[in-house]
């Protein structure tokens, strides 16, 4: 029969990592690229998520999902959550950097971060055990993660992340805003977002896409307002 073991309730930093346009690029890629690219990715997330102690909950095609804070919690969760997240960016775009040098697909990541009450442990189906965390911290991550596209920026943090860092670093880096309405929730919540380092070599931007999303689009986002689905 169905039923839940150990599930117990607990605080955790849960992040939410993502290929942006990894659909499209696998509509032509051949398996044995595909293979190549994932295996090649999957290895940066999940080695970048271990060294600053997390553990990578699980995979679902380019999307990866990663915890700290479960199944045992420490004081600093929060700080690795966020060096961690850091740590990725660059890795990220290293990777991606390499790619396009050797003639592979230029593939931007993004990634969502957020610390909240998450229910962790062993999920029974009668077929398959599966040890995993759900709750709203994970619906928030996984927004804040479809944000940092919307945003394109590649990474998105809660406000719960930011008052829970000791050492909140590369704060020239970031981007604050307040009262971003998330699909799903009632209560809005305050981000930090990177901003991008435009029209520098790393992001093939020409520097005119902050400008034009920051003047346009970017508005939706101001207090009030509620992104879409």
């Amino acid at each position: 029969t169905s039923g839940v073991l150990d599930l117990q309730r607990r605080n955790a930093a849960i992040m939410f990592v993502d290929i942006r346009g990894f659909t499209t690029y696998a509509e032509s890629a051949s398996a044995h690229q595909l293979a190549r690219v994932l295996a090649e990715y999957r290895n940066v997330v999940a080695g970048t998520v271990f060294t600053h102690g997390g553990t990578v909950d699980k995979f679902i095609g380019d999307g990866v999902m990663a915890v700290f804070g479960q199944p045992r919690p420490k004081s600093d969760d929060v700080e690795r959550a966020l060096k961690c997240a850091i740590a990725l960016t660059t890795a990220l775009e290293t990777w991606r950097c390499m790619n396009v040098s050797w003639g592979g697909p230029n593939l931007k990541t993004g990634i969502g971060l957020h610390y909240g009450t998450i229910l962790g442990g062993v999920l029974e189906s009668g077929f398959h055990d599966e040890f995993t965390v759900i709750g709203d911290a994970v619906n928030v991550a996984q927004r804040l993660e479809s944000l940092a596209k919307f945003l394109q920026s590649p990474l998105v943090v809660s406000e719960c992340v930011i008052n829970g860092a000791t050492d909140f670093i590369e704060a020239d880096r970031w981007t604050y805003r307040s009262g971003i309405k998330i699909p799903g929730r009632n209560a809005s919540l305050n981000i930090a977002y990177f901003r991008h380092t435009a029209g520098t070599p790393s992001t093939h931007d020409t520097g005119e896409l902050h400008t034009d999303f920051s003047r346009s689009t970017f508005q939706s986002l101001l207090p009030g307002a509620k992104l879409g689905t």
